[in-house]
């Protein structure tokens, strides 16, 4: 099956997944009716709900706000699609905010920033043969990669995203690994026949 063809699969796949599109337009509009990181108050707010919808484990929101406060032309550089805009902000109290910074940057400006996830990496890693070296600038050469192997240049990041976070979610499912968000396990277990279309 043509890639592009599994890419509406999994748009279908995540349209049934009610908890996550919540997160996400949640996000969205917040992001959209709050574009400038000119405010702690709002950043902090930023930091909050992506660390409370997308679990990445912030162990001191207050410290990862005022880091990003802290960075000179943040605003400029999110406008423009930097990359790194995500190695400023993922370079924080000590560790690699990898995960997080990504989505802070995504929801800025989701035509320029993937997110970087461990599934979406398990599925470049199994579809291309990528290797993760934890920094953004290789996360974004092998999304590019992807798309240019597959004919997709004209694909969103956002529906790539979809694609290869619910291909690594299916591949971990098929290891015998149960431990995942429990409204995917619940999907996947109802409709295992669509989610095995996406492999083809």
């Amino acid at each position: 099956m043509l890639e592009d063809k599994k890419i509406e699969i999994a748009k279908e796949i995540y349209s049934k997944l009610p908890k996550w599109n919540l997160a996400n337009s949640t996000l969205t509009n917040y992001f959209n009716k709050n574009p400038l990181n000119n405010n702690k108050e709002v950043i902090l707010m930023k930091v909050i709900l992506i660390d409370s919808l997308y679990k990445t484990n912030l162990k001191d929101q207050i410290a990862v706000a005022e880091h990003i406060t802290k960075i000179e032309k943040l605003d400029e550089m999110l406008k423009q699609g930097s990359p790194h805009a995500v190695d400023k902000i993922s370079k924080c109290i000590g560790k690699n905010l990898l995960s997080f910074a990504s989505k802070f940057c995504h929801f800025h400006n989701k035509i320029r920033y993937p997110l970087y996830d461990k599934y979406v990496c398990i599925a470049l890693s199994k579809l291309i043969g990528w290797k993760d070296t934890r920094t953004y600038q290789n996360f974004l050469d092998g999304i590019e990669r992807f798309r240019k192997e597959n004919s997709l240049i004209g694909v969103s990041f956002e529906d790539l995203d979809k694609f290869l976070w619910l291909y690594g979610l299916l591949i971990t499912l098929n290891s015998g690994k149960k431990d995942i968000n429990k409204e995917i396990y619940s999907f996947y277990m109802d409709n295992k026949a669509k989610f095995e279309k996406l492999l083809g």
